[in-house]
């Protein structure tokens, strides 16, 4: 079995099409995954070159269920995305 296989039988599918696991780890009573959104743009905005990637959100963590009886705990961020003309335009008045 694949690790990518792997993982979509335990986290929600979502979160393995639209994340990258960032880190993982393992203690006595818990896991914690962190997952950063992949560097894609949405459909409409995939053309446009005005459209940038920045930066990381903060971390927001979601308690999942448990597996195989540690607390699962995942810590997701987002990207932030950017329109380049409206900065740009801020930045001369």
């Amino acid at each position: 079995m694949k690790p990518d296989q792997l993982l979509r039988s335990i986290l929600p599918e979502v979160l393995i099409d639209n994340f990258d696991i960032d880190r993982f780890e393992k203690s006595e009573s818990r896991f914690d995954i962190w997952l950063d959104e992949k560097n894609e743009q949405l459909s409409e905005d995939k053309y446009n070159k005005n459209i940038i990637c920045y930066d990381f959100g903060d971390y927001r963590t979601i308690q999942d269920y448990p597996i195989r009886g540690r607390a699962t705990y995942l810590h997701v961020r987002k990207r932030k995305w950017l329109d380049w003309r409206q900065f740009a335009g801020k930045n001369e008045q």
